[in-house]
């Protein structure tokens, strides 16, 4: 059984890793993980002020979402252990963050999707808006909206 733990301040480094061992499982170079691990942080105010949990089972750890708020609300993290990926995970905590959704009163979001990801969040029910170009990853990426409900 999943459970969603609100990530803490201090924990942005295992938020970190996270995304990294998870890139990792998609087949990119060791050389470019490095680049993201020392370029991408996670400060303490993003985890305060925006919706951050940790996805746990049995006590440990296997993946982070990330729900933010403004102008347009999005999807701004999912990332899953490669352990985790391809045993049903990513859909219970998909229906998770849905439910959270309705709780925060959001009626739809947007996601800039890992080109990997993109089929997962369109089996989901997200439609394809277009794209945005990611200087890290010298690259577009797939832009998606979620209507909730």
């Amino acid at each position: 059984m999943l459970e969603f733990v609100k990530a803490q301040p201090n924990q942005n480094v295992l938020l970190r890793d996270i995304l990294i061992e998870s890139k990792g499982y998609w087949g990119y170079t060791g050389e470019q993980l490095e680049i993201w691990r020392s370029n991408l942080k996670f400060e303490s105010d993003y985890i305060s002020n925006n919706t951050v949990k940790l996805i746990t089972k049995d006590s440990k750890v296997i993946g982070f979402y990330a729900l933010t708020r403004g102008d347009v609300d999005e999807l701004d993290h999912f990332w899953l252990l490669p352990e985790a990926i391809g045993l049903g995970h990513g859909n219970i905590t998909f229906e998770h963050i849905l439910k959270e959704c309705s709780s925060l009163g959001i009626s739809e979001f947007f996601i800039v999707s890992d080109p990997d990801a993109e089929g997962f969040y369109l089996k989901n029910g997200a439609v394809s808006v277009g794209e945005v170009y990611s200087a890290p990853q010298k690259r577009m990426l797939p832009k998606l909206k979620y209507l909730v409900g």
